[in-house]
């Protein structure tokens, strides 16, 4: 009987432990806001643009009233009939007719029924940093189309420092690592469109997609650095399940993909090669023995030198009675 308890007590603190570390990294969804188009400096699009490049948390597929475009001519607004085509993680917003150079368009994204139905309830208890409810994007078309015959890829030397990851149990953990920075340098003319572009970096070949915070999701064409063209490679220098399937130190060859956002144009930097490297972890430090104390002091305390003359002592006592005891044998023999 004593023996079930036990295993009933084992499994409930299983249970909890388990339910702990499960809600010890729980995200709210983000429903929020009218998201953002993908612009270059001061609202530019290439004259070759597809559309407006639009991302956010919920899809504008299916949706309606979400989106309205009109082209600014002047004094006047004309509205502008549009669809919306999915380009992998990215919608495009497409109006009927082509771009023209010089033109100039106001792009306006609502959030959702839902998400305004949430936000209405949540009424003077809303967060305060929650994203405008609607969004409005000017955008002028450029002169030329989009030129990205080449691109160079720049890299910062590795260094050993900490490095913050996304964790499962905890949404973030910092591990040691061999970390670089690395930038993608456009040519001049498309420099002004870096933030229209999106990025994908690779290492030895494979996608590198790497995570700061669980609940701090990258929007696409992004990395965790941040800046477009921006991101941060490294090798763990940890070891075990420490090491999260992360890549090992030694060299390691780095590109970065840069595409339009409807992927019409894509090209692919020439590759670096970065050696990481880990030094070995300091040792804890070593337990010196404690210093050797004194013994302690005896029961009985050791002898004290003594000055003078004490009864005991063999000392001018003892001179006394000798001198006394002559003087009386020699007043014994004169009688």
């Amino acid at each position: 009987m004593r023996l079930m308890r036990l295993v009933i007590l084992a499994s409930l603190t299983l249970a909890f432990v388990a339910e702990s570390e499960a809600k010890a990294c729980s995200c709210m969804l983000q429903v929020f806001g009218g998201g953002r188009l993908y612009v270059g400096a001061n609202g530019a699009l290439p004259a070759d643009a597809t559309g407006f490049p639009w991302t956010g948390p919920e899809p504008l597929a299916g949706s309606k009233g979400r989106v309205t475009v009109v082209r600014v001519d002047g004094k006047k607004k004309v509205p502008v009939k549009h669809t919306i085509e999915a380009k992998g993680p990215l919608e495009i917003i497409m109006p009927a007719a082509k771009f023209k150079p010089g033109q100039v368009y106001e792009v306006t994204v609502r959030e959702s029924e839902a998400a305004a139905k949430q936000r209405k309830e949540l009424g003077a208890d809303a967060p305060a940093d929650l994203p405008p409810a609607e969004v409005t994007t000017t955008v002028t078309i450029g002169a030329e189309p989009l030129k990205l015959a080449e691109a160079t890829l720049q890299a910062g030397a590795p260094e050993q420092r900490g490095v913050t990851v996304a964790h499962g149990a905890s949404c973030e953990a910092e591990i040691r690592a061999s970390a670089a920075a690395i930038k993608v340098e456009l040519p001049p003319e498309a420099e002004p469109l870096r933030d229209y572009l999106v990025y994908e970096t690779r290492v030895d070949g494979q996608p590198w997609t790497q995570l700061k915070n669980l609940c701090a999701p990258i929007e696409p064409g992004r990395t965790w650095a941040g800046a477009a063209g921006e991101d941060v490679v490294f090798a763990t220098c940890e070891q075990g399940e420490s090491a999260g399937g992360h890549p090992q130190p030694g060299k390691h060859k780095v590109e970065v993909e840069v595409a339009s956002p409807d992927r019409a144009v894509v090209i692919t930097t020439p590759a670096v090669e970065l050696e990481f490297a880990c030094a070995a972890p300091e040792p804890p430090p070593s337990e010196e023995p404690l210093p050797s104390l004194p013994p302690p002091p005896s029961e009985e305390p050791p002898p004290v030198a003594k000055k003078g003359c004490s009864v005991g002592d063999p000392g001018f006592a003892g001179v006394l009675g000798l001198a006394g005891l002559l003087a009386w044998r020699r007043r014994r023999r004169a009688s």
